[in-house]
């Protein structure tokens, strides 16, 4: 069954969609069943073949993060120490065959996981994978692959979301609080969407962080995860002490500055403008000075707060209305193991693209039935998840989802207009380090 491309979706009434999404479902069921042997593992223990019906969706879903960061069970937290069972680890993880006679190009260690993947990029460069990460602030780091079709529907999903719901369009300029060269997945999705539709041509794009976002780097400013060892002293009792300086001395104070340069240049030539960036790296400019941003323009958070910080979010999202104007102020919701993210309308709101079949489970891991239904989100996307990966996911995110799946009631449709299933009254994450996924940490 062909499913319609995703700008389609947005025209399409509710009840067409859930049918729709439904048969989708089973299709890449069928798909992934045959081919994906981690994933036959898991739902065949729980009695599933390969025919699946509705009632029985969630016995396909996993766990999102305790997916991607399955190699610590088999391989430990480094896999940069063990790389051909690293790559034995991913391709029990893929719903397609990796050549086997290529392992032999991997070094026998590599210093860094950034190394690691970034030749495992290389060696299989011609099925187009992409290795992206959750943020990685437990210490250890979800690690998800992409090929070419996935990222270009991640890459589609991220930029249709922000036009629908926010009206971006590719006359504003681009302000990312961000890296440029991050594995990081919604950083990474949208470094890749400015390249891939060339959006630089038309308008102003920057990136204000001065370093490169390495899955080590994260790891070691975190200061959660070390090696053993002398290796673990050094970069315990070194490394991280330096990098925790680095941020407050040196990293912070640049990027302030440079996000600072481009929204006042921006703002003199009146371009209306996206900065997006971490809420609390947004409230350090915000804290800094003001700049009243041209008409048109959208301040946007992302990731939430992973760490101890002394202002609320709803304090951070009032001065940052304050500090930049009045400019509309709005978050993102994602995850690494997501190729979507939810995009919060001006009532609130945290809308579902509607390719996405959400639901909620409850402790037992049961489908909460309902048009508005209480429990831990989980998700299936046949149609922007690709053929790599089974796209069926349970997080670790409590929220209230309203008109999820095929329970929908128009009375319940968000004032918005933006008619999708959607998060209402925030996400609560729970506080399970190694089993959350990863909300988008830019």
């Amino acid at each position: 069954m062909a499913l319609p491309a995703l700008d389609e979706f947005f025209s399409l009434p509710a009840a067409q969609r859930g049918s729709l999404l439904v048969e989708g479902i089973r299709e890449a069921h069928r798909y992934h069943f045959a081919r994906n042997a981690a994933y036959r593992r898991t739902v065949s223990a729980r009695g599933v073949g390969a025919e699946v019906t509705p009632e029985r969706f969630q016995r396909l879903l996993r766990p999102a993060a305790l997916t991607f960061k399955s190699y610590v069970e088999t391989i430990g937290p480094f896999p940069q120490d063990h790389p051909r069972a690293f790559l034995a680890w991913l391709g029990d993880q893929l719903s397609i065959a990796l050549p086997a006679d290529r392992g032999s190009a991997l070094r026998r260690r590599y210093l860094t996981m950034e190394g690691l993947l970034a030749d495992t990029e290389r060696i299989f460069a011609d099925l187009g994978l992409e290795m992206v990460t959750s943020s990685g602030t437990s210490g250890i780091a979800s690690v998800v692959a992409r090929d070419a079709v996935t990222v270009d529907l991640a890459v589609r999903s991220f930029f249709a979301g922000i036009h629908r719901a926010w009206g971006i369009a590719r006359d504003a300029a681009l302000v990312f609080v961000m890296p440029e060269d991050t594995r990081v997945a919604m950083a990474r999705s949208a470094r890749l969407g400015v390249k891939q539709l060339d959006w630089a041509a038309d308008t102003s794009v920057s990136y204000t962080m001065p370093f490169s976002a390495t899955p080590d780097l994260i790891r070691l400013r975190a200061g959660r995860t070390f090696h053993s060892g002398p290796r673990g002293i050094v970069e315990s009792r070194v490394l991280h002490p330096v990098l925790a300086w680095a941020d407050k001395r040196w990293v912070a104070r640049t990027y302030v500055d440079r996000t600072l340069a481009r929204l006042r240049a921006l703002s003199a030539a009146g371009r209306p403008l996206m900065l997006l960036g971490g809420q609390t790296q947004l409230h350090a400019v915000a804290l800094r000075a003001r700049v009243a941003l041209p008409a048109g323009s959208r301040v946007a958070t992302g990731g939430g707060s992973k760490e101890e910080y002394p202002f609320t979010s709803a304090q951070i999202r009032a001065d940052l209305e304050v500090a930049f104007g009045g400019a509309p102020v709005a978050d993102v919701y994602g995850m690494a193991e997501a190729d979507w993210a939810a995009f919060e309308c001006p009532r609130g709101n945290y809308h579902i693209p509607p390719w996405v079949y959400a639901v909620v489970t409850d402790d037992a891991a049961r489908v909460v039935p309902g048009p508005k239904a209480a429990g831990m989100l989980a998700f299936f996307d046949p149609v922007a998840g690709g053929d790599l990966i089974p796209p069926f996911f349970q997080s670790a995110d409590r929220v209230t989802l309203v008109n999820g799946a095929d329970q929908y009631d128009a009375a319940l449709a968000c004032a918005c207009g933006y008619d999708s299933a959607y998060i209402a009254g925030g996400i609560r994450r729970v506080d399970l380090m190694d089993e959350a996924g990863c909300a988008a940490q830019l």
